[in-house]
Order: structure tokens, then C-alpha cells, then sequence
């Protein structure tokens, strides 16, 4: 799946750990993806938990 994930390939998510039900990312945190707070922007937190939930749900690789 993350092969074909451009926007996570985008966000620069790496897997560190899958299996499935369980999926264990890391991202870099730059700059651009802070608020005006200077910590993560809440879109970007998501982003990164939906692509963590993603890969820990299809890490099966069954597809249907």
C-alpha cells in the first residue's frame, strides 16, 4: 500500500514497524507542517494517524 501512497511518501512518513493491526511510523517534523503555536498543525497529526491506521488495517495485504 505504501508504495502507491503519494501523499505519505509526500509528508515523508517512514514505516518503522507493521504487522497486521499494528503499524509503527515516524515522520520529521518540519516548519512548514507547525501552526502558530510552533507545534504540529492538528492536520498534520491526523494525517500521520490516518496513514498508521491505514497501513495497520490492510497490512494483511488482502484487498476485498
Amino acid at each position: 500500500m505504501y508504495e502507491n501512497d503519494a501523499f505519505s511518501k509526500w509528508l515523508g512518513i517512514e514505516r518503522m514497524e507493521e504487522r497486521e493491526g499494528y503499524c509503527k511510523l515516524k515522520m520529521v517534523l518540519t516548519k512548514d507542517m507547525t501552526n502558530g503555536f510552533n507545534i504540529a498543525h492538528g492536520g498534520i497529526a491526523y494525517s500521520l494517524a490516518d496513514s498508521a491506521l491505514a497501513f495497520a488495517a490492510n497490512a494483511r495485504g488482502v484487498r476485498g
